[in-house]
C-alpha cells in the first residue's frame, strides 16, 4: 500500500493541475490504509483479538477488487487470480484453530 500511495502521488503530480488534489487525496488514503494494515499486523503478532476482524475485512475487500479486475475487462486475469488466491489463503489461515487460540483474550 505504501508503494501504491507513492505511485499515486507521483502520477497525480505529473498529470496536470486539474488532477493534483484528487490524486493527493487518494495517495493519503492509501498511506492511511497502509498504516492501518501495519498496525493490524502488529496487533496480530501481539495476540490482540481485534486484528482478526481487520484481516477478514481487508481480505473480503481484496476479493472484491479481484472480482472487479477479472470481470471488468480492464485488468489482467493473472492479477485477479493472484489477488483472489492470496485473499482466500489468508482467510483460511486467519480462521484456523491455532490462530483462534492465539487471539483469545486471557481472562484474569
Amino acid at each position: 500500500m505504501l508503494v501504491i500511495a507513492a505511485w499515486v502521488a507521483i502520477s497525480a503530480l505529473g498529470d496536470g493541475p486539474q488532477h493534483v488534489a484528487g490524486g493527493l487525496f487518494l495517495a493519503a488514503l492509501a498511506a492511511g490504509s497502509a498504516f492501518f494494515l501495519l498496525q493490524a499486523g502488529r496487533a496480530m503478532l501481539d495476540g490482540r483479538s481485534w486484528s482478526r476482524a481487520a484481516a477478514v475485512v481487508w481480505q473480503v475487500l481484496q476479493l472484491g477488487v479481484a472480482a472487479g479486475t477479472f470481470n471488468g475487462g480492464e485488468g489482467p486475469v493473472w492479477l485477479a487470480l493472484i489477488l483472489a488466491a492470496l485473499a482466500v489463503t489468508v482467510l483460511v489461515l486467519v480462521l484456523r484453530r491455532s490462530v483462534t487460540v492465539w487471539l483469545r483474550p486471557e481472562v484474569e
